[in-house]
């Protein structure tokens, strides 16, 4: 990998300053704009948003790090990167229609989901731990106050502390990882950690001991089983945009930091890391497939849904290989559209007076509003795993990957809980499609709500019928990162 000099850093940060500054003048602009006039602030974040993928671009198909060798900019990184881009520009689109119902400002909700984005691409950048930290922080921050952006909302202060002091249990558990890493390599650069680690010298217990921290505190970042805990009460309690945004961008961002752990700072460990992995795809996978199917509001639902679908991603790097890690980048893009599709339908279906999370309160919607019925059976398709949509093709590709690295019986597990999961996606169809409806009100939609709705199910089925383009670009990606097909033998020495 090229080394740029210092000098020319400014230069590869474009997307990272972009979204700074604007978020900035943002921020104190939106002192000025009056509350009648919020709607500005969401258009201004938009447009801030666009700017910085626009700036991504002059990067694809670049391979270099900067500041002296702790951020790197290459396919990997711009992959995560756009996939955070784009659910943040989702997020705000959605938004627009809750702010109004909520009667809330805007300013502070625009800049805090466009710093959470800050540090999820930080994140995909990092090539050294105190990098990815900065950034992992710089987004957990973020999203403990949106979640609890609703002050007067008992739920939403609940969801708040919950995942507050959650997640700062579990930071403790990653930051000492990250420290008793430091003490056994004597640096913080991922390159220099594999050296260390591959070198007979050292305690094989102690940086087995530095994994198990390290897999612990993402594990949580991604809500595997066991870390799983927080989910179900966060998505719930928070505001429905940002439940969408932190189960998709947070997710992307913190599997970037763990694939980039794994396979850059502990090829040798394949073995110990891959085995933990293992049984975190398989307990997540089914703890949140079975849990999900005794829900009955939507928000749980989805909740439990992405427990099970960080496993089914996990799949692809339990594999550790070209295949198993682009089918993970995939499957992470696929899943984004899909989540964040029936995310805005739950957001659109939120009235003065009506939650719209209960599945009861979509029953009959096929008569009210047929094309959102519809969308939402796309999605609820697509997360199944059920063909033509991209759900199925990314589900396809992570079981053939797991396959091809002879993780059979993980396959296997994936795909009984794939047919296991087609029963709760019925029970939403069913509430639209077969049952009367319980209200007669109008169900008002803003063009904004129905054109994100509308893009979002046009890419899980356009994604299905032509997946080239994107698996291309995923392996791209996951060759930018590196990665060969690891021995299952290999191990620490």
């Amino acid at each position: 990998m090229q080394v740029v000099p210092t000098m020319a850093d400014m230069a590869w940060l474009a997307p990272e300053l972009t979204l700074t500054v604007g978020l900035l003048i943002l921020l104190i602009g939106g002192l000025f704009v009056p509350r009648d006039r919020q709607s500005a602030i969401v258009w201004a974040g938009f447009v801030v948003l666009g700017a910085t993928l626009a700036a991504l671009v002059p990067q694809a198909g670049r391979d270099v790090t900067i500041a002296n060798g702790v951020f790197a900019v290459d396919g990997f990184a711009v992959f995560i990167k756009v996939i955070a881009i784009v659910a943040a520009m989702i997020t705000l689109e959605t938004s627009r229609h809750w702010l109004t119902i909520e009667g809330v400002r805007a300013t502070e909700y625009v800049v805090l989901v466009m710093t959470a984005t800050l540090g999820m691409m930080v994140m995909a950048s990092g090539v050294d731990l105190v990098t990815m930290f900065i950034g992992l922080e710089t987004m957990a921050v973020s999203f403990y106050v949106m979640v609890g952006y609703l002050k007067p909302n008992r739920r939403s202060n609940e969801a708040a502390l919950k995942y507050f002091v959650l997640g700062t249990f579990s930071t403790g558990v990653l930051i000492y990882g990250m420290a008793w890493t430091y003490g056994l390599a004597g640096s913080t650069r991922i390159a220099d950690i594999a050296i260390a680690a591959a070198s007979p010298e050292g305690s094989i217990v102690a940086w087995r001991f530095a994994i198990m921290l390290l897999v612990a505190g993402l594990g949580f970042k991604i809500a595997a089983v066991p870390f799983h805990m927080w989910a179900p009460d966060v998505y719930e309690g928070a505001p429905t945009p940002i439940a969408s945004f932190l189960s998709v961008g947070s997710k992307a961002a913190s599997f970037a930091m763990l694939i980039r752990l794994m396979l850059e700072a502990f090829p040798s460990a394949s073995s110990d890391w891959r085995s933990a992995l293992y049984v975190l795809a398989a307990l997540s996978m089914t703890v949140g497939n079975i849990a999900a199917m005794t829900q009955n509001n939507l928000k749980r639902l989805l909740a439990y849904s992405s427990i099970a679908h960080a496993g089914y991603v996990t799949i692809g790097l339990v594999a550790a290989t070209p295949r198993g890690i682009s089918a993970s980048l995939v499957y992470i893009a696929v899943y984004a559209c899909m989540q964040m599709g029936a995310f805005a339908i739950v957001t659109a279906l939120r009235q003065k007076g009506v939650p719209g999370e209960e599945l009861h309160e979509f029953s009959g919607l096929a008569h009210r509003r047929p094309w959102m019925a519809f969308a939402m059976l796309i999605f609820m398709i697509a997360l199944g795993g059920i063909p033509p949509t991209a759900g199925f093709m990314g589900k396809m590709w992570l079981f053939g990957a797991a396959i091809d690295s002879g993780y059979v019986w993980l396959a296997v597990i994936g795909v009984a809980n794939s047919v296991l999961s087609v029963y709760y996606y019925a029970r939403v169809v069913m509430w639209m499609w077969m049952t009367p409806q319980e209200s007669e009100a109008p169900l008002p939609i803003a063009p904004s709500m129905a054109i994100a709705i509308s893009l979002a199910a046009a890419a899980v089925i356009i994604g299905g019928l032509f997946p080239d383009q994107l698996f291309t670009w995923a392996e791209s990606s996951a060759r930018a990162l590196g990665v060969v097909s690891v021995a299952p033998a290999l191990t620490l020495r």
